[in-house]
């Protein structure tokens, strides 16, 4: 049985262009559903990332205000006990 949506063919030839013609038109839909699926999760991967970026940054920021506090409190340290020392 023939499907509506097929053309009838004058030739053989007009048939295997016909078919070639659909089978290439899949092929690029598939590429271009392949290519929209790879840019989704590229940006999906990009946002977690960023998101982890600033998990980072936050951690290290947090990290340098505690060890600058740590060096004034051994500055004060040194500077009491050198006070002390001398009393």
């Amino acid at each position: 049985m023939k499907d509506p949506d097929t053309p009838d063919f004058g030739s053989l030839k007009e048939e295997v262009h016909y078919w070639k013609e659909q089978a290439a038109k899949h092929h690029a839909e598939e590429a271009r559903e392949e290519l929209q699926e790879f840019q989704q999760m590229s940006r999906d991967y990009e946002a977690e990332l960023e998101a982890e970026l600033k998990v980072y940054e936050k951690r290290n920021r947090e990290l340098l205000a505690a060890n600058n506090r740590l060096r004034m409190d051994l500055e004060n340290y040194k500077g009491h006990h050198h006070v002390a020392g001398r009393l």
